[in-house]
């Protein structure tokens, strides 16, 4: 009896450890206001409460009014108003790697210290890697901003291939321009890398340049094809009002009633009948104009 029992409490305390592990790798809400929901799939967005559990790669969205806490073991993430981000856990608590893709928005990071970057920021201007800090990154339509408090955070630009490591009391912008740092005591220098790909694009600049490149392209030959169809489909309509104005002119009253009402329909669908000659055909049923002058032939 006593061997099943101790058996039942080990198999109690196996279940229990492994639901604290999962729960160590989860971000749970720690704080969230109304304004503060979460989408999987990027169409449907579910209401973020506290203690709620943030699924892994989910995108973070808050409001006008939308705060948020984010709490895993000793590390936090706080979102302010406006702000829209992704959390990807990749591995396990020995080895796991954390990155934030983060479109717009400011938001505030505890992140526990190690020996090796284990947590990364990438922002459509800028990524920022850490081993153990408090920092804040700030994001906008046009550039973003890296605000260290404590520890060792390495910013570097995406477009022109600047990098800075940024100490307590310093911090970092990048835009269009490139990269500016300052510092309260001192200014962190700045070092060159290889320009790269921002993994995600700036809010409002979501066309790659290609993608334009691509679009007008496409209106190019578009456009060019309906310049050909336009000319042919003229030259077409042309021959047959001039035969129609012929057959107007030359044949009897009735059969020029006829064909004159041929004449109308073609210059109808052209809209410019009168410009060939052919309009009064369609008036009067008589298919009279100049056009007939170059049919002279079905006259006889």
């Amino acid at each position: 009896m006593r061997v099943i029992v101790s058996t039942i409490v080990c198999l109690v305390f196996a279940c229990l450890s492994v639901s604290f592990a999962a729960a160590a790798e989860d971000w749970v809400a720690a704080r969230a206001t109304s304004e503060v929901s979460y989408t999987t799939d990027k169409e449907t967005w579910v209401p973020l409460r506290k203690g709620m559990a943030v699924p892994n790669k989910a995108w973070i969205s808050t409001g006008p009014r939308g705060r948020l806490q984010l709490v895993r073991g000793n590390e936090s993430i706080a979102f302010q108003p406006n702000t829209l981000a992704s959390i990807i856990t990749r591995g396990s608590t020995v080895n796991r790697k954390t990155e934030v893709v983060q479109q717009v928005g400011e938001i505030s990071l505890e992140i526990e210290k190690r020996q090796k970057p284990h947590t990364t920021v990438q922002t459509p201007f800028l990524a920022a890697v850490v081993k153990g800090t408090r920092f804040t990154v700030q994001v906008g339509k046009k550039d973003a901003a890296v605000a260290v408090d404590r520890g060792l955070v390495q910013v570097t630009s995406f477009r022109s291939g600047e990098r800075s490591e940024l100490a307590d009391g310093q911090g970092a912008r990048v835009d269009a321009t490139g990269m500016t740092v300052a510092g309260i005591s001192q200014k962190p220098s700045i070092s060159r890398v290889a320009p790269s790909s921002p993994p995600v694009p700036a809010v409002g600049s979501v066309m790659s340049d290609a993608a334009k490149s691509d679009k007008a392209s496409s209106t190019s030959n578009g456009k060019s094809k309906a310049e050909s169809a336009g000319k042919s489909s003229d030259k077409d309509n042309s021959s047959s009002n001039s035969n129609a104005g012929g057959n107007g002119k030359g044949n009897s009253g009735e059969n020029g009633s006829s064909s004159g009402s041929n004449a109308g329909g073609n210059g109808g669908g052209n809209g410019n009948a009168g410009g060939n000659g052919n309009g009064n055909a369609g008036g009067n049923g008589k298919g009279k104009g100049k056009g007939g002058s170059d049919d002279d032939d079905d006259g006889d």
